[in-house]
């Protein structure tokens, strides 16, 4: 990647396309790993782990590259850091501990409806009907979820919730904050200064919490996994994917996650994929289509020599 600005377009070409299809298997695997690893080596550790490999990885890459563009704006990294890494990584750690790979996926899926809700309360967007239909079902998927899941209520399962919440609520303000302030880092360079400033303001909280536990060698490979593959290498991509299309293009990765999230989980972890799953999964794909403004475009074949062609996004 260089540092050099690529034209903006507003269709997906097939690189961009299998790009987001690859950031959807290793962001659904992330939960997957963190749910392996969490309860082994605690989840403020799993966090801090997953940072320090990624931003080891990177910083090998482009650390000095990263540094003369940081050095100027170091608290902006910091923020950048702490709400793109260091708040939702450790959040997602501690839900994974209790939470099934897949429920956390989807609820992380939310990230869109929050940054939606942010722009209407606090940047003056005006809220369209559309777009208020889009959040209300968005809530509802969120209840359905909740309310179908067969996890013991209390007050761990509660927290659990919370914490897959939040993570999304600090995506939005980064996603945010990112494109206000550092839209011009190129996409390498923006990656390996949010990790590295993730891993420095996760590493207290993480001393904080105690003496890590011992892993396993399936925690050892989980967390090499989500350091080097759902996070070195993905985070990189994604900005890649955005700076080259469109922020709403960029942004349909959130509908691949929480299916390979899904079939992750159940395939290595047998975890159960019931309706209300499924039913929570169809509700936030038509909650996110509502809150982005994707309408699907359908072509009919041609009959008697005129083409019927259904509109969509771009007319």
């Amino acid at each position: 990647m260089t540092s050099t600005s690529s034209p903006v377009r507003r269709s997906l070409s097939f690189l961009d396309l299998a790009s987001l299809i690859f950031l959807g298997a290793v962001w659904g695997a992330a939960f997957l790993f963190l749910r392996i690893a969490s309860p082994e080596i605690g989840p403020a550790w799993a966090a801090e782990t997953r940072l320090a490999i990624g931003a080891g990885v990177l910083l090998a890459v482009a650390g000095r590259a990263t540094w003369r563009i940081a050095r100027g704006r170091l608290l902006t990294f910091l923020v950048v850091g702490a709400l793109f890494s260091a708040v939702p990584f450790t959040l997602i750690a501690v839900a994974t501990t209790t939470l099934p790979a897949g429920f956390t996926a989807l609820l992380n899926a939310a990230t869109p409806l929050f940054t939606a809700a942010i722009a209407v309360g606090f940047m003056g967007q005006r809220i369209s009907v559309r777009l208020a239909t889009g959040l209300a079902v968005g809530v509802a998927a969120v209840i359905l979820l909740v309310g179908w899941s067969p996890l013991e209520p209390g007050p761990t399962t509660v927290l659990a919730v919370a914490a897959g919440l939040g993570a999304p609520a600090s995506y939005a303000v980064a996603g945010n904050f990112v494109r206000a302030r550092l839209s011009d880092v190129p996409p390498t360079e923006l990656a390996t200064g949010m990790l590295t400033a993730g891993a420095i303001i996760a590493l207290p909280v993480a001393l904080l919490s105690g003496t890590p536990g011992s892993l396993a060698t399936d925690g050892a490979i989980s967390l090499l996994g989500v350091g080097v593959l759902s996070t070195a290498v993905a985070w990189p991509i994604f900005f890649r994917v955005l700076r080259r299309t469109t922020p709403t293009a960029a942004s349909t990765a959130t509908f691949i996650v929480p299916a390979f999230a899904l079939a992750w989980g159940s395939l290595v972890l047998a975890e159960p994929v019931g309706v209300g799953l499924l039913l929570g999964f169809g509700l936030i794909l038509v909650s996110l289509m509502l809150v982005l403004g994707i309408v699907p475009s359908i072509r009919l074949p041609r009959l008697a020599g005129h083409a019927f062609v259904g509109r969509g996004v771009g007319g």
